[in-house]
């Protein structure tokens, strides 16, 4: 008797524990949320979710471009769309006055008023409209932008003139062996890098009046004529026949090498008159 009223609550139990599992269902593995759309992130959580990449620099900015008027004023003449500057109301005509307390007195200090800021900061803007001031309260942003570009960048706004001349340097390759076969491969290679980067160049320095690109032809003939090598070095009498002859004042030379997986490319931007160099910026890539 003893041993039927034990068996008979172990089924009960057995029974009891397969309903459990089947009210229960084991839980299916959930879908990764999708990420987050950049058009609904803030200025700030878009920065954290951006990481800064090698051979680039983070550029602040309000979303505005000017130009100094023959008082001295800097009016507003470019505003980027979906920036904090057209948010906040900004309009083509006013006069910029100071940015976060920065007195705009010229283009550079456009620059020079948010480098320190925390990008998503809400800075205030000082205007002239019609006459009468006004502040606004504008949303800080960014761009990631290239360092040799940047720096074309600061002496644009520093009102200097800037004729660039683009040309390749040393390339590489540990992977070929043969010399003319480096030579063909190194050739082809320096051509697409140089096109690039005069693209690039063309392309963002499109508005800026004193900006102009060296015909990649007269530099090359050039090179050849003062028989210049593939070291990457540029010495003084190269610098000066660059200058003298195509009128150009900076110089930009690009560097190339391909490793077992890797690729790097480096870029100098050179100031001719002096020999300084005012970037030195290097970027790496798996491949």
């Amino acid at each position: 008797m003893k041993r039927a009223i034990i068996l008979l609550a172990l089924a009960v139990f057995a029974t009891g524990t397969q309903e459990a599992w089947a009210a229960s269902p084991s839980k299916k593995p959930q879908p990764a949320p999708p990420p987050p759309d950049p058009a609904t992130m803030t200025q700030a959580e878009l920065a954290r979710a951006t990481p800064l990449r090698e051979g680039f620099v983070r550029r602040r900015q309000v979303g505005l471009n000017t130009q100094q008027r023959p008082d001295g004023k800097m009016e507003v003449v470019v505003i980027t769309k979906g920036r904090g500057a057209e948010k906040a109301g900004v309009q083509i005509g006013d006069i910029v006055v100071a940015i976060g307390g920065w007195p705009i007195k010229k283009r550079i200090d456009l620059l020079d008023s948010v480098r320190n800021r925390k990008v998503g900061e809400f800075i205030p803007l000082t205007l002239i409209r019609n006459g009468a001031q006004m502040d606004l309260n504008v949303e800080l942003g960014f761009t990631d932008i290239e360092e040799p570009i940047y720096a074309l960048y600061r002496l644009l706004y520093e009102e200097k003139k800037v004729g660039l001349a683009v040309m390749g340097a040393e390339i590489n390759n540990v992977l070929i062996t043969d010399r003319v076969a480096l030579e063909q491969w190194a050739k082809g290679v320096k051509s697409n890098l140089i096109a690039k980067w005069e693209s690039r160049c063309l392309k963002a320095m499109s508005r800026e009046k004193e900006f102009s690109l060296v015909d990649r032809q007269s530099v090359e003939q050039i090179m050849k004529e003062l028989n210049f090598g593939q070291s990457g070095m540029v010495s003084e009498n190269f610098r000066a026949t660059i200058g003298k002859t195509l009128g150009a004042t900076h110089l930009l030379t690009l560097e190339f090498a391909r490793f077992r997986d890797t690729d790097v490319e480096k870029q100098r931007l050179i100031e001719i008159e002096t020999g300084k160099v005012l970037v030195s910026s290097m970027r790496s890539t798996k491949r």
